[in-house]
């Protein structure tokens, strides 16, 4: 490798426009938090820069952690372990060639106008967003996956770091279901409007999430409340809304699994709407609200504990179903 690529690469991977930790979206971030601290009906203690980047949470060890997932993540995703464009791109060949088979037409080529791009942008941000929010709610609601995410859930401070807080396995499953079902849709304008691969990207994706994270997306793993209020917070999820999803408060357990849309909660039933500000404590805690003792210390402790745990929920379900088979057999007999 070329020492000259090697800045480069590090730049890719650090700075790039798709991360959320890319500067300009830090900035908008600040912007509003200004904001907020200028014209905050409860006047915040100190300065502004002492307020939007307080000494003892950015140099807390969970803050640490999040660093180090947050390289290793960019460094997994630099090298390309896991090509999930492939992935999709096969998937959207496949729906293209199905849908192609059944009507006996190569491909409808509909004109492409304004509205029709707008449609696009829509849908692919939609379908998204809701396999967003069902994977995320089965890391929560599946023992054997819950200890990948419980590395994100373990986090007792929050900074725009902390979205990356993430074991790759959860990473991996989550791209993994995106890029089949993206990959669906893809295919379908593809045989719609083109019939060149090359000629239908997620752009229009991709522009609904810079926005997302132009107007604040880096507040929500924060100490920053912004609450979008009654009506608005059951269409988009505001940062006090992703912010209670990681209270150790047993009222907030288990809600609030989207990521830009309120809705799948709404539609589902695990949608919290606060009333007013809340007083949160981050961190992970048992069904009574009790802290749980950091499980995730240290970078190897978030990466190799997420198995562990997880094959102890494998033997407890396994067991559990022999003891209620035995159980079963024996009443039979008897």
């Amino acid at each position: 490798m070329d020492l000259l690529t090697i800045p480069n690469l590090v730049a890719k991977a650090l700075l790039a426009p798709s991360l959320r930790l890319f500067p300009v979206y830090l900035l908008s971030a600040a912007l509003i938090a200004f904001l907020v601290y200028r014209f905050s009906r409860i006047k915040p203690e100190g300065s502004f820069l002492a307020w939007l980047l307080p000494k003892s949470t950015y140099f807390h060890a969970s803050h640490m952690v999040d660093i180090k997932l947050f390289l290793v993540g960019r460094a997994i995703d630099t090298v390309g372990v896991f090509n999930m464009i492939a992935i999709r791109t096969a998937v959207a060949v496949g729906a293209m060639a199905a849908l192609q088979t059944a009507t006996g037409t190569e491909a409808l080529t509909l004109p492409w106008t304004v509205g029709r791009a707008l449609a696009v942008t829509v849908v692919f941000t939609l379908v998204s967003d809701f396999c967003v929010y069902w994977v995320h709610r089965w890391h929560h609601e599946q023992p054997v996956l819950w200890p990948f995410h419980a590395v994100h859930h373990s986090a007792e401070v929050m900074t725009p770091v902390t979205v990356y807080r993430k074991h790759p396995i959860y990473d991996l499953i989550s791209d993994g279901v995106s890029s089949v079902f993206i990959g669906l849709a893809q295919g379908v304008f593809l045989y719609l409007f083109f019939n060149d691969l090359s000629t239908v990207t997620i752009g229009g994706a991709n522009a609904a999430y810079a926005l997302f994270n132009l107007f604040g997306s880096n507040l929500r793993h924060s100490h920053i409340w912004i609450s979008y209020g009654p009506v608005l917070s059951r269409i988009l999820i505001s940062p006090a809304q992703h912010q209670i999803h990681h209270s150790r408060d047993p009222r907030h357990h288990d809600k609030n699994y989207g990521e830009i849309f309120a809705i799948w909660d709404w539609m589902f039933g695990t949608l919290y709407v606060p009333q007013t500000r809340e007083v949160l404590e981050f961190g992970l805690a048992d069904s009574a609200g009790n802290p749980i003792e950091q499980p995730h210390p240290s970078l190897r402790e978030a990466l190799l504990r997420p198995f562990t745990d997880s094959r102890r929920a494998i033997v407890r379900i396994v067991r559990n179903r022999r003891d209620k088979e035995s159980a079963g057999r024996q009443q039979a007999a008897s």
